[in-house]
């Protein structure tokens, strides 16, 4: 009986199993933890996977040009008494969106010009009749819709719609402005509300006609 008590009180003092216990929780804690760790690591890799991906699709949208040339660009000549033509009086292009581009405002308070040459540069959005009289080579400017897939939307330009810009220059007696004439390099920068602008670069010919295609 005694041998039987001392076998039973040292089976209670066997502490094997408990330890094996305590080491498979601990392991668990240790697994649950790690994986709770991955998640968390995983999680903000695609975060700023995604969001790297949305930041660079908006700068590529920003820097492309939001508007596309729709044909060749047509100078207009003024003349003088003697029905020579002077200098260069008008500018006429079409734009239409650029492809992947969405519609954009072509209001023109929302359009903003820059022409510049060897002699001068003027800035002013395409709402000129705002300004005073004499404050730059650029004039009046007008913009209209001549193809559109929505006559209820005149002044936004989407897929598919042609618009043309028209922009008069002013002469030397207006602001100090230097006369566009002949065998002269010009730009002109139609920058809308949203996107890139739009750049056209031409050359004027070494002799001024009345009507003139600058492709």
């Amino acid at each position: 009986m005694k041998n039987m008590l001392n076998r039973m009180n040292g089976f209670w003092k066997d502490q094997r199993g408990i330890t094996g216990l305590e080491t498979a929780i601990i392991l668990i804690a240790f697994i649950v933890v790690a994986a709770v760790f991955a998640f968390t690591v995983m999680t903000t890799g695609l975060f700023s996977t995604e969001k790297a991906k949305t930041t660079a699709q908006a700068g590529i949208a920003e820097a492309s040009s939001t508007f596309a040339p729709k044909g060749g660009l047509i100078a207009e000549c003024a003349v003088n008494a003697q029905n020579a033509c002077t200098r260069v009086e008008a500018l006429t292009f079409q734009i239409t969106t650029a492809s992947g581009s969405t519609g954009t405002s072509i209001a023109r308070d929302k359009i903003a010009l820059i022409y510049s040459d060897d002699n001068q540069r003027d800035s002013s959005n395409a709402e000129i009749n705002a300004r005073a009289a004499g404050d730059g080579i650029l004039g009046t400017v007008t913009v209209n819709k001549i193809v559109s897939t929505t006559a209820n939307t005149p002044e936004l330009l989407q897929q598919g719609d042609v618009a043309e810009i028209r922009v008069v220059l002013n002469d030397t007696a207006a602001g100090g402005a230097t006369l566009l004439g002949p065998n002269m390099i010009f730009r002109l920068e139609i920058i809308p509300q949203q996107g890139g602008s739009l750049i056209l670069s031409r050359k004027t010919p070494p002799e001024l006609m009345r009507v003139m295609n600058l492709e």
